[in-house]
């Protein structure tokens, strides 16, 4: 059997609930943690295959990416989110998430690039109030995102921001599988998972909208105007220019080869 590490966020939904719901067959024993942990999960070989930040990839070895499968945007996104009570060229602290890389690192290069200001990065628990008594912006991700007033604060939408530096979609998170490993049929379940679960999408915003106790419409639009499933031609450019960036800023020290699995 093979392991497939997955997170729980509500991007992730469409690409595991035919899996989860047992509405395909499958040979997955499912292992369930949060992206920072299914990466290091996967780099310790406690899995087979996982869904990994996208930073992630760049920075462990021995990695094939899935094609047709990644967690991306392309412009406003709704849950990579900077909230301040200043303008950001005012910005001197932030306090980040301490379960996010790849968006902080997407941040840092926005700020250099788009805005040219390097404020410290203070790592924090996901609590808005708590970021906001500590620094002069914080950045959330995820369904936390969601959950939060912005009339109170200067927001700034990640995704927004890097198309409007870049011109290119943003690749949150991919599909990585151990080099070696034989997914044999079981890729085809995958797709046809996905398939499912991207015609199942009020469903999963109905159940989901309650778990998160945001509305159903705002669940819908996420995942349908603001999150894309994809990773085609424009997903991996989007990708490598991501790490050039990611290079010259020092986030990571060398290159990045992508590597498929055929």
């Amino acid at each position: 059997m093979l392991r497939f590490g997955c997170h729980t966020f509500l991007n992730a939904k469409p690409l595991i609930y035919a899996l989860t719901n047992a509405i395909v067959r499958h040979n997955f024993e499912l292992v369930f943690d949060t992206p920072a942990g299914l990466s290091e999960m996967l780099k310790e070989r406690r899995l087979d295959m996982a869904l990994i930040p996208s930073i992630e990839y760049a920075r462990n070895s021995g990695l094939k990416l899935i094609r047709d499968f990644s967690i991306s945007s392309l412009g406003t996104v709704n849950t990579v989110l900077l909230f301040s009570r200043k303008e950001v060229h005012d910005i001197e602290t932030i306090a980040v998430d301490n379960g996010s890389r790849t968006s902080v690192a997407m941040l840092k290069i926005i700020l250099s690039e788009r805005f040219r200001v390097n404020p410290e990065f203070i790592p924090a628990k996901p609590v808005i109030s708590q970021m906001m008594d500590m620094a002069d912006a914080g950045l959330i991700i995820g369904d936390n995102a969601l959950k939060i007033n912005r009339n109170r604060f200067v927001t700034y939408d990640l995704g927004e921001e890097w198309y409007l530096l870049t011109g290119r979609p943003f690749v949150h998170a991919l599909l990585a599988v151990r080099e070696g490993v034989d997914l044999g049929g079981e890729l085809e379940t995958l797709k046809r998972a996905k398939e499912i679960g991207l015609s199942s999408i009020n469903e999963i915003s109905f159940a989901e909208s309650k778990k998160l106790k945001v509305s159903r419409e705002v669940c819908i639009d996420y995942l349908t105007k603001r999150i894309k499933y994809d990773f085609g031609d424009d997903e991996i450019e989007g990708l490598r220019h991501f790490y050039k960036l990611a290079v010259e800023h020092g986030i990571i020290n060398n290159e990045v080869k992508l590597e498929f699995y055929d």
